[in-house]
């Protein structure tokens, strides 16, 4: 018998760690649902209190609270991805399809009517913005647009919009279960109101959208959640609506103001999984649009002056009716568990320690007892 002894070159095994990634990379991963989602609570940041501001006959009271999370079946949501870079809103100012644009009378109006929580003065709690497109990228509840995918030349309250892009410069790549929240303010009893909204990933020099991932999703009336807070802390507040009548343009002098009636905050949440769009998926941003709005294709969805597809005779009761509060620029993204903070710290150490382990065996040395 001879004795020898042996420093044996161990190589390392890479199945351990795929192992931990996958286990790890599975804790964090939450499972796909083809559905939107609704809100059924909120919570606010501290408020926010600036002057008093009078513009077109409207007195601002220029207060916000901005939203921190919004609870959902899901869990909470919380409002810390990228804020989108515009807000387009597209208009057909030939709705008579007669090659002349913007015909009193004969063209649906080129408006844009607000809808805001007002005190008991008529005053709006909300702050003042120049253009609609502020109103958007603000994110303040206290203010939204009222009926923008309504039509119709008579009634003025109609926006007469058919389609709201926003668009993220330089395009966004979506992560895992990213996700996009909107409100509507309703009636007691009612949950929302239909819209359709889809993604698109492609863009021409003036940032308008010429390529759509798919036909979008169809959200069905009262599929919302609520009533939730408003930013004052009730279930419900005073409403009022207000008319600029020079486009997405609001430093006019606003018209046709009266009340709104008291209204109740819901809300809804898409995952851009239930867009058809997976992690990874750069996109450009993303649309609204009525829903009485048909594609066949993704295709059709490009043009919003194609009468085929895009109706200019919306009911404003109907899929008209929806009222956007302006908020929906910014991407949201699920707030971590307590529990899931605790399974990756378990998994970590587990590897640690296995990882220690594994160095240790690599370097103590072996001795193997054979036969000469």
């Amino acid at each position: 018998m001879k004795s020898v002894s042996l420093l044996l070159q161990i190589q390392p095994r890479p199945m351990l760690w795929r192992k931990l990634l996958f286990f790890v990379g599975g804790l964090l991963a939450v499972e796909s649902v083809q559905a939107q989602t609704a809100v059924t609570d909120i919570a606010y940041g501290s408020l926010v209190n600036n002057s008093n501001q009078n513009q077109g006959g409207i007195t601002y009271r220029n207060e916000d609270r901005a939203v921190n999370t919004v609870t959902t079946s899901l869990g909470d949501y919380r409002f810390d991805g990228p804020l989108a870079s515009n807000v387009y809103f597209r208009r057909n100012t030939d709705s008579s399809g007669n090659g002349t644009h913007n015909q009193s009378g004969v063209d649906n109006p080129n408006n844009s009517t607000l809808i805001y929580q007002a005190d008991g003065s008529n005053r709006s709690y909300g702050d003042y913005q120049a253009s609609l497109e502020q109103v958007f990228l603000d994110g303040n509840l206290f203010t939204g647009i009222r009926n923008p995918f309504g039509n119709g030349p008579s009634d003025s309250a109609n926006s007469n919009i058919e389609r709201i892009d926003f668009y993220f410069s330089g395009g966004y790549t979506v992560q895992a279960n990213d996700a996009l929240v909107f409100f509507d303010v309703e009636n007691t009893g009612n949950f929302g109101d239909g819209f359709r909204i889809a993604a698109y990933t492609g863009v021409d020099g003036s940032n308008t959208p010429t390529t759509y991932a798919n036909t979008g999703l169809l959200v069905a009336a009262d599929s919302f959640g609520g009533p939730i807070d408003n930013p004052n802390g009730g279930s419900t507040g005073t409403y009022r609506r207000s008319t600029f009548t020079n486009g997405d343009n609001l430093s006019g002098t606003a018209s046709g103001t009266t009340s709104a009636g008291t209204l109740q905050l819901v809300g809804i949440l898409i995952r851009f999984s239930d867009l058809g769009i997976t992690a990874g998926t750069t996109i450009y941003g993303y649309s609204l649009m009525a829903g009485d709005t048909t594609p066949s294709t993704a295709g059709n969805l490009v043009d919003w002056n194609n009468t085929t597809y895009y109706p200019t005779n919306t009911d404003p009761v109907g899929y008209g009716n929806m009222d956007f509060m302006g908020f929906g620029a910014q991407i949201s993204r699920p707030v971590p568990e307590p529990s899931t903070y605790g399974a990756i710290f378990v998994g970590l150490s587990a590897a640690f320690f296995g990882w220690r382990r594994h160095r240790r065996n690599l370097s103590a040395p072996v001795t193997l007892t054979g036969k000469p």
